[in-house]
């Protein structure tokens, strides 16, 4: 097979949503602490989904969030959660 009839596979458009210095700030304060908030495929078995579930990692305890976002939104939620657990745990932890 020819390498110019392999047909390209599209690529997860991601948007363009840039993250502010106070999201920045949340971010660094929960991985520090333990918190990670990362995207997880929405869509099985797909090379690039175009939905994806918020997945946060409090100290070793896994949880989803109950509905997916289009991939142009994941980061903006994705900062939102962390901006979240920033504000409810930076004075207990």
């Amino acid at each position: 097979m020819a390498v110019w009839n392999k047909k390209k596979e599209k690529k997860t458009d991601w948007g363009d949503f840039y993250r502010s210095e106070e999201e920045f700030e949340a971010m660094r304060w929960c991985i520090k602490n333990g918190i990670t908030v990362g995207p997880l495929a929405a869509e099985k078995g797909k090379a690039n989904p175009s939905n994806y579930f918020i997945e946060i990692t409090i100290r070793g305890e896994k949880n989803k969030s109950p509905e997916s976002f289009p991939a142009k939104e994941t980061w903006k939620q994705i900062y939102k959660y962390y901006k979240y657990y920033y504000d409810k745990y930076r004075g207990s932890i």
